[in-house]
């Protein structure tokens, strides 16, 4: 097999996901649970990262989630992902949500993250990670600052370790 390293844009590992915001994701202040828009960046990541391996993968850290403003009820939601950088196992996607007053047209960006899969089949002496290139603007921006991100979150997982290893798995009843 030809092992060459094939090169993707982030305009092709780019998913995109679109809803309305509905009732039952609605928290007591009327704006979408947090955790709804950590699934939404959850899955548009794990399908951009798909786009680029072409290969089954798990969420291994949520690396950052920024809530810059509420989303509210009755608003659209755009959520954008693509890859932003990768090692030889682990592939990273940042995800934005923007949300659109329908009455308006008003856009805003309302969060932000960034992701880190690990695929699943890495092993396999035939898989070559591909090279993610960015071409707009943003993307540049993104992508320039993966290596710094990998290498504070390669410092993060030691620290886990640590912590984890600290943890214990009796019940408070138990204790």
């Amino acid at each position: 097999m030809d092992h060459t390293k094939k090169q993707l844009t982030c305009n092709q590992t780019r998913n995109v996901r679109t809803a309305f915001v509905s009732y039952s994701e609605l928290n007591d202040k009327d704006t979408l649970f947090g955790g709804e828009i950590m699934s939404h960046f959850d899955s548009a990541c794990g399908r951009a990262v798909f786009n680029f391996v072409k290969r089954p993968s798990f969420t291994a850290t949520v690396d950052l989630v920024a809530f810059i403003q509420p989303v509210w009820k009755n608003e659209a939601i755009y959520v954008e992902a693509y890859v932003s950088g990768c090692g030889n196992t682990s592939v990273e996607a940042f995800a934005k949500l923007t949300a659109t007053d329908v009455r308006t047209g008003e856009s805003r960006i309302c969060a932000y993250a960034f992701l880190t899969f690990v695929i699943t089949d890495s092993s396999d002496p035939d898989f070559v990670m591909p090279l993610i290139r960015p071409e707009s603007e943003e993307e540049k921006m993104i992508c320039s600052g993966y290596e710094e991100r990998r290498i504070n979150n390669l410092v993060k997982r030691n620290q886990n370790s640590r912590l984890l290893a600290g943890l214990s798995t009796k019940q408070i009843w138990d204790r």
